[in-house]
């Protein structure tokens, strides 16, 4: 258990910083009590032995001699926290809710955990309880004021996940007067006006936030205004300014990998796979290391039907890693492509290992059907594109290897149906291309 360094623990007991919710609050700078420092020491050691209840204990003793840190299990819940022992945490924030009922952290905490964990409702309850008590705590100004910006915050996230725009807007305006405006806020509310359909002022808010965050000594790794409306616009379907806001970001930010990577992803949305070629191969060239420049190339030179660049690239992405099923899945399509009876049965392996570790994944599913019906396996085809339509979701490339499957079979209409659902959805995929001639050729 000894993993952690004594000054990492010192400073955040010393400051009492929240566990989760304050990760990002300034510590105090008030001047610490020689007694305060030596108990956590002592707690500190303890912990650091596995010795939970006697740290337990030295906080409890610090507790009662200053009542105006944060409670024992609070203190301890943050230890847990950085252990990785989740359940822990969990379990000392429900204890701090019995043991200092009083005080609002835990039920902060605990609001924020169900919150993330998507248990909407339950965690507004929390967050209102923890408001109440939080009304009426006047033990540590200080710590209050970290509180308060914390339960702010996790009402911003509750609003925005229930999509209460408006109320969104209104917390983000108290977090502003709170605490001084910050580049996230100013993007949060950006989404906020978008989603209200006031896309002007939603611009204005990103590109604020980019101006803010140039004059901002803190790291940030918000996308560029034009970027980032780009995707809402996205969300939105509206393709036209996709690509107007795209080319915006491009060009006044063309070393921006964030940008260049959401304009490869645009031009595949579009079919623009040779555009999004040039691109991914710029960008890997800049980045020769970079995984996911990797990948957008390999994926790039899958759907171009370019199955020997697409293996290698997939085979150089899973010997850095071996565990990843996705790229397991784009190499056994680019192996199954390759008329090669050895390839055919490598694609097999990787295909079959991706289904046993993923039963209910429909995508692997519908990629062992693909390769199994490139070997000629059509009744073991037939079986797996079923399983995959069974899971509940019947994707393009699924519908467009049930149509190749029902071709063989002479059943025709059937395949038209299956080719025009896959062409139905505007998601890229694969055999889009191949699935558009050959619905031209069973329409004619």
């Amino acid at each position: 258990m000894r993993i952690y360094a004594w000054h990492f623990f010192v400073a955040i007991a010393i400051y009492w910083m929240i566990p989760v919710a304050m990760a990002q609050s300034t510590p105090s700078s008030t001047p610490v009590d020689p007694a305060i420092e030596t108990g956590i020491r002592q707690a500190v050691v303890a912990f650091n032995n596995s010795d939970f209840a006697e740290a337990l204990e030295r906080l409890q003793a610090l507790y009662a001699e200053f009542p105006n840190l944060a409670p024992p299990r609070i203190v301890l819940a943050q230890w847990f926290a950085q252990a990785n022992l989740g359940e822990a945490v969990r379990s000392s924030l429900e204890m701090a809710t019995v043991e200092t009922p009083d005080d609002p952290e835990s039920y902060i905490l605990l609001g924020e955990i169900l919150l993330r964990q998507r248990y909407l409702t339950a965690a507004e309850l929390l967050m209102e309880t923890a408001k109440v008590k939080l009304d009426a705590y006047n033990v540590n100004s200080e710590r209050k004021g970290l509180m308060e910006s914390s339960l702010l915050r996790n009402a911003i996230m509750l609003a925005e996940t229930r999509e209460r725009w408006d109320v969104m807007l209104t917390l983000l305006d108290k977090a502003a007067e709170q605490d001084g405006e910050t580049p996230t806020q100013l993007r949060q509310k950006g989404i906020a006006l978008f989603q209200l359909e006031r896309d002007a002022e939603a611009l204005a808010q990103f590109i604020k936030a980019d101006t803010l965050a140039k004059d901002s000594a803190e790291p940030d790794t918000g996308l560029p205004a034009e970027a980032a409306i780009a995707q809402l616009y996205q969300l939105r379907g509206d393709g036209e300014n996709v690509q107007k806001y795209l080319a915006e970001a491009l060009q006044k930010y063309p070393a921006s990998k964030e940008v260049v990577v959401l304009s490869i992803q645009s031009r595949i949305n579009e079919d623009q796979l040779e555009d999004a070629r040039r691109l991914a191969t710029g960008l890997l060239t800049e980045n020769p290391t970079w995984q996911p420049a990797k990948r957008l190339l390999a994926t790039v030179a899958l759907y171009l039907g370019d199955y020997v660049e697409a293996e290698k690239l997939f085979q150089e992405l899973i010997l850095d890693s071996p565990m990843d099923e996705q790229i397991a899945n784009g190499l056994a399509l680019a192996q199954s492509e390759q008329d090669d009876p050895q390839k055919l049965q490598r694609a097999l392996e990787y295909a079959r290992e991706n289904v046993r570790k993923n039963q209910q994944e429909s995508d692997y599913w519908a990629t062992l059907g693909w390769v199994l019906y490139k070997a000629d396996q059509l009744e073991a085809s037939g079986q797996a594109l079923r399983q995959a339509a069974a899971t509940g979701r019947v994707n393009a490339a699924t519908a467009y290897y049930l149509a190749r499957l029902a071709m063989h079979t002479g059943q025709i209409a059937e395949a038209v149906q299956f080719l025009e659902a896959a062409l139905s959805t505007p998601a890229p995929f694969a055999k889009r291309r191949d699935a558009v001639r050959l619905l031209e050729v069973l329409k004619r």
